[in-house]
């Protein structure tokens, strides 16, 4: 392929300035390349859903500040990141990033609800 993402070696980050020049390198490596996931995985979603769907991941953990959970967030971004750039998922794989907003909302809050339900 020649969307080929090379592995980078892990690092840690030595202080909360260079977590976030990292995270900010990773969101831009994301943004730019959403229109080759959709071309590539041949998605139902537009470029500008795949960068707003991003844009809500990296906002979910705006406010850590722990390096050492940055660093393992990092991680895990960059290895879903080779994975999906490399083409080592299948189009269902990276539909399910989209899907769990659906859930999330749908999902009982209240005792009751899930009582009713049959949840525990």
């Amino acid at each position: 392929m020649s969307n080929f993402v090379p592995s980078v070696v892990t690092a840690s980050s030595g202080s909360l300035i260079q977590a976030r020049k990292r995270v900010l390198s990773q969101y831009r490596d994301w943004i730019r390349s959403a229109p080759a996931i959709v071309d590539q995985y041949r998605l139902e979603v537009t470029p500008e859903m795949v960068r707003r769907r991003v844009r809500q991941e990296f906002e979910k953990h705006r406010y850590v500040r722990d390096l050492q959970v940055i660093d393992v967030l990092l991680f895990k971004g960059r290895i879903e990141y080779e994975e999906t750039m490399n083409f080592w998922k299948q189009g269902s794989h990276v539909m399910r990033f989209f899907s769990n907003d659906v859930y999330e909302t749908s999902k009982p809050n209240d005792f009751l609800t899930k009582f009713y339900e049959g949840r525990q």
